[in-house]
């Protein structure tokens, strides 16, 4: 099409230059009215410094007012660089001062290197070397073809512009179209390798639907390839083979260089992925503000994406997790061929999100970072860093990093090895704080180590299981605390074992224990096990206790201190003062006894009972059993059991066969003489410390005796 105005030139040369005068033997015909000459079928060659050209025509006509027309002509130009272009037409015309050609009737242009343009119609400027095609154009090159109205062809660059309904088609090599473009304009720069297209740009390559406000396509040296399309403003893909859907407001898309696979996208501005999978349930898409940059391996599988502000991964619901959502500032995944993404680390106001499983209600996590794990769509593993909150209706935590499975539902809350006490639990009123913390999300089971715990007290619309927030023999309007080295706690039943030196304390109440202390806040009952010791602030006075272990059921309102069974020994009243008369000696030393010391005296046996009044802590009575000794100012009494009345202060003590009971009362020293002791035994004791009275009652098999001894000392008790 270049030569289009330098043939147009011949005609003009062909015109003016100087006639041979025709030979007399032939008859001059008259010409019609108008014309000026008319030439038969000839042929002219002509060199140029830039290019060479041959004209062939049927005819040549010019006209008196220095128009000139050429029938058929067929115009082949020989370029300095070696391209060589045919332009046929059935009829060209030139005006008088030879600027404007108008071309008509099957006008073509075909390039040496396949290129070829059809049209019906078209003007040529010589001042501006374009050729203008006012109605329908058409082109083809190699896989390439292309059509639209108000073409212009740029003679001095090689650019084809359509302006209007343009439309681009490229097949493969069997001739089947894998890509179809069309769009208000398109432009086709050969040199360049590029073609423009703009305003409603559709693209549909197999499957894939694109669309977008402009595009630019790169094309492989012989412009029948694309390798790059770039789509800018509004632009959307959905359907390919690597992606099921893509949006942003610019889109690069890179393939391979035969154009069949895409390798790499990035999308800026509002960019969201979706990409391919199994189904057509629910897919995984990935969102940023800012931009996503995507990798494809060559089977179309997603193997990388970095994405930059406001970023936000979507992910469906799987037969393991409900699905959810992350956003963060930045997201950098990575993955394999055949297997997608399986690794993705988030960056900077991380937030998952999680719907409600089946019983279950949403959940929130907020960090720094989040390291995932991914498979098959899903997360595996979820590690969140860095000022971690975990949040649920009914729990809170946060830790400096939580591990999550999905598929497991449940977490693990890890602190550094300088702070023990950096990860935290609150859950049904209880606050938990430890080294390591494992929370099973779905029975609301929890497990720690290195623990200290807070005891809330229930209140009115307070969430958990749990009829009371702490065990009923501590005061419930306010906070207690545990402390141990490992804790146990079910959600579900309000049951929670502390393990390992624990401690259990509210203002002066206090009860630790070496193996465990467990607290049944369902029933308000609590156990001490191993070398359990207590202080009980009661109203009616401080009471401390130790045993093997310490039990109070809030049932029956009774505080059980025991120790192991052991076997009997031989000999009267083990553990009494003295052996008494008779030279009756213990066989072994006794073992360890429960002991209760309060208001009501020290108190020794092995098994101990404080029951306590309604609906206040104040002692009702204290029952004791098995070896026995009680020790209350100035008198000493064993047996086998005693009961004491807290509200009359009256002890009633009883003895058996093999221990009677047995009262020591002594009297205190004075300037003149030493203390002295006197021992009663008997069946039965009953005393007052209101009247400090004394009553001792035997039987027909064991007789009252009553005789002076030597005061024990502080290490026979």
């Amino acid at each position: 099409m270049a030569v289009f105005g330098i043939v147009l030139g011949v005609i003009v040369y062909l015109s003016i230059s100087t006639r041979q005068p025709a030979a007399r033997s032939v008859p001059i015909v008259l010409l019609e009215k108008g014309k000026n000459s008319e030439t038969g079928k000839g042929s002219l060659e002509r060199g140029q410094t830039q290019r060479d050209f041959d004209i062939k025509f049927e005819k040549v006509i010019t006209f008196e007012d220095g128009s000139t027309k050429m029938v058929k002509p067929t115009i082949t130009v020989q370029k300095s660089d070696g391209k060589t272009y045919v332009v046929t037409a059935d009829e060209a015309q030139a005006g008088q001062h030879q600027k404007e050609k108008r071309l008509s009737g099957h006008v073509t242009m075909t390039a040496s290197d396949g290129f070829e343009m059809r049209t019906d119609n078209a003007t040529q400027s010589e001042d501006q070397g374009l050729i203008r095609v006012p109605g329908a154009v058409a082109f083809k090159k190699g896989r390439m073809s292309g059509n639209g109205t108000n073409g212009i062809f740029d003679q001095n660059n090689d650019v084809l512009t359509i302006n209007e309904k343009a439309a681009v088609t490229v097949v493969d090599e069997a001739g089947h179209p894998t890509t179809d473009f069309t769009s208000g304009s398109a432009v086709l720069d050969r040199m360049q390798h590029v073609l423009t297209l703009d305003k409603q740009v559709h693209v549909v390559r197999g499957a894939q639907i694109t669309d977008t406000d402009h595009s630019t396509a790169r094309l492989s040296e012989n412009n029948e390839i694309i390798t790059y399309l770039e789509l800018r403003g509004q632009s959307r893909v959905s359907g390919a083979s690597a992606v099921r859907s893509m949006s942003a407001r610019d889109i690069d898309m890179d393939y391979s260089e035969d154009g069949r696979t895409l390798e790499r996208v990035t999308l800026n501005g509002q960019a969201e992925i979706t990409p391919t999978t199994q189904g057509e349930g629910p897919a995984r898409s990935i969102a940023a503000e800012d931009s996503l940059d995507v990798l494809f391996a060559p089977d179309g599988s997603v193997v990388s994406v970095t994405g930059r502000k406001n970023t936000r991964l979507d992910l469906p619901p799987s037969k393991d997790s409900p699905g959810g959502r992350i956003t963060a500032q930045a997201i950098d995944a990575s993955g394999q061929e055949g297997r997608g993404l399986t690794a993705a680390r988030f960056t900077d106001d991380v937030e998952y999100h999680e719907p409600a499983r089946a019983n279950g209600s949403p959940r929130t996590v907020r960090a720094r970072t989040l390291e995932a794990a991914l498979a098959d769509d899903a997360i595996t593993e979820a590690v969140f860093k860095d000022h971690v909150v975990f949040e649920e209706k009914d729990l809170n935590a946060s830790a400096p990093q939580v591990s999550y499975q999905p598929s497991k539902n449940a977490i693990e809350l890890i602190g550094p090895d300088n702070a023990p006490a950096a990860s935290h639990v609150a859950i049904d009123q209880i606050e938990i704080d430890a080294r390591r913390i494992n929370v099973a999300l779905d029975t609301r089971k929890i497990q720690a180590t290195q623990v200290k715990t807070t005891l809330r007290p229930k209140t009115a619309g307070s969430r958990g299981t749990a009829k009371q927030s702490m065990p009923g023999l501590l005061k419930q309007g306010d906070a207690a605390n545990v402390n141990a080295d490992s804790l146990d706690y079910t959600s579900a039943t309000g049951v929670a074992t502390y393990s390992g030196n624990a401690r259990l304390f509210q203002g002066a109440t206090s009860i630790s224990a070496t193996n465990a202390i467990t607290v049944d806040r369902e029933k308000g009952d609590l156990s001490a096990t191993g070398s359990a010791r207590s202080t009980l602030d009661l109203d009616g006075g401080r009471t401390t206790g130790s045993a093997e272990e310490i039990k109070y059921v809030d049932s029956t309102r009774t505080v059980t201190y025991s120790v192991p069974p052991v076997a009997p020994t031989r000999g009267r009243g083990v553990g009494s003062p003295s052996a008494g008369s008779g030279g009756r000696a213990n066989a072994a030393p006794a073992p360890a006894r429960a002991q209760v010391k309060g208001p009501q005296g020290d108190l020794r046996a092995d098994r101990i009972e404080i029951v306590l009044a309604q609906p206040d802590n104040r002692m009702d009575r204290l029952e004791a059993f098995t070896r026995v000794r009680l020790d209350v100012e100035t008198k000493t009494a064993t047996g086998d059991r005693l009961t004491y009345h807290a509200d009359t202060d009256r002890y009633v003590m009883s003895g058996t066969g093999a221990m009677p009971v047995s009262v020591v009362v002594t009297t205190a020293a004075t300037a003149t003489s030493a203390p002295s002791c006197r021992e009663t035994t008997g069946r039965t004791l009953t005393f007052s410390k209101a009247t400090d009275t004394i009553g001792v009652d035997g039987n027909a098999e064991t007789r009252t005796a009553a005789q002076s001894i030597q005061c024990p000392g502080p290490t026979s008790r």
